[in-house]
């Protein structure tokens, strides 16, 4: 049974070639460890998965790689979960020894034997957890007083977070991608976090914020997506629109966001039921968004509601360039102006092209509504 995935992953010692000869005639050491690197990467996946077999029998699966095999038997297999629809794990009895994983089942040319394999002799872990989730769920007073009031709320209450974990994307693709009108959609995207947290609040012995995939934690309402996007938005915003003088500027107002905010959702967890409280996924969605949230909002509020005057400065264009990746960005070598040394600063598209090197700009440094200077630059 040869897996076929093999072509997918040849790619890579092929980029490392390239970047090890180009960084060697340019004298980039280190970009010639990372071609290095990357050709070894190519070579140990293209071995190992031309080599990677599946064995199955009647006393248990084996799989067979160019460096190592790992095999299970059939009386020490706990069951199997998935992930992402096709990702398949064997998990042993016994945690000490390793799972099987089979990245995607399906590119192995047996994959329909190997399925019914493992449908036939390995419990569904996950059909498992959710029986469990369920059965907790029947037996909790939270959500109403008999078995069938209790599932009918549930139904309820995660068609409610449906809707705000929707929203929560919209407001994020709005953030993201569109913003416009600039201002209601930065005020949306910092006030919006703030509403799902009080939903949180108001629905904690119920709700949760999980984010896995394991179904039993599935099972339960959550309103991850909708606390924890729009921050992400948020971040995007401040790093793209925004240039405040010093980046430290910002520490302290961040750092008495992130203490209030983690104060009041340790007061809202530990209020709730020991369900909730013992959830560390809801404590980690808590944390991720604490520490998002008090860095961006306080440094949009400060920029993008400062209606001061500016002062102008000007500045001239010692270089440009342009850097590409995931992400382009413009950038412009200024001259010493105001309070500022000669440094690289990154400009819009439009403004890139808009001027050469020797033409002058103009810095407009503004205070800060937080009393945080920031500043842009114009043409």
């Amino acid at each position: 049974m040869e897996n076929i995935f093999i072509h997918l992953y040849c790619g890579d010692d092929h980029r490392g070639a390239y970047l090890t000869y180009t960084s060697i005639a340019d004298k980039s050491w280190w970009l010639s460890l990372i071609g290095i690197a990357l050709i070894a990467l190519g070579i140990y996946c293209y071995l190992e998965l031309k080599a990677s077999k599946i064995i199955i029998s009647n006393n248990g699966i084996k799989r067979v790689g160019y460096f190592s095999s790992r095999e299970l038997l059939t009386n020490d297999i706990k069951g199997y979960d998935t992930a992402q629809g096709k990702r398949i794990t064997i998990r042993p009895v016994d945690k000490s020894n390793k799972a099987i994983v089979l990245s995607d089942y399906s590119y192995f040319s047996d994959h329909r034997e190997i399925l019914e394999w493992i449908l036939a002799n390995c419990k569904d872990l996950d059909a498992e957890q959710e029986r469990i989730g369920i059965e907790e769920i029947q037996n909790d007073d939270s959500y109403g007083y008999t078995g069938e009031e209790r599932l009918a709320e549930l139904k309820r209450l995660k068609r409610f977070c449906s809707y705000f974990n929707y929203a929560g994307a919209a407001v994020c693709f709005w953030v993201f991608i569109y913003p416009r009108p600039y201002d209601f959609a930065v005020l949306t995207g910092i006030v919006w976090p703030l509403v799902v947290m009080f939903v949180f609040y108001s629905k904690r012995d119920v709700v949760t914020l999980n984010s896995a995939d394991k179904k039993k934690q599935a099972v339960y309402p959550s309103l991850n997506t909708a606390l924890i996007l729009p921050p992400f938005a948020l971040l995007v915003r401040t790093f793209v629109d925004f240039k405040l003088m010093h980046l430290t500027d910002a520490l302290l107002s961040a750092a008495v966001i992130m203490v209030v905010l983690g104060a009041a959702f340790i007061g809202i967890i530990m209020s709730a039921k020991e369900k909730a409280r013992a959830n560390r996924t809801t404590w980690f969605s808590a944390v991720m968004f604490v520490l998002l949230y008090g860095f961006t909002a306080p440094i949009l509020i400060n920029c993008n509601f400062d209606y001061a005057e500016p002062k102008v400065y000007t500045a001239r264009v010692l270089n440009q360039r342009v850097l590409t990746g995931k992400h382009t960005s413009y950038e412009l070598t200024l001259s010493k102006w105001g309070p500022k040394e000669s440094e690289e600063t990154e400009v819009s598209k439009s403004l890139y092209y808009q001027v050469k090197v020797g033409d002058t700009v103009y810095i407009n440094l503004k205070p800060g509504l937080f009393k945080m200077p920031w500043f842009y630059v114009s043409k």
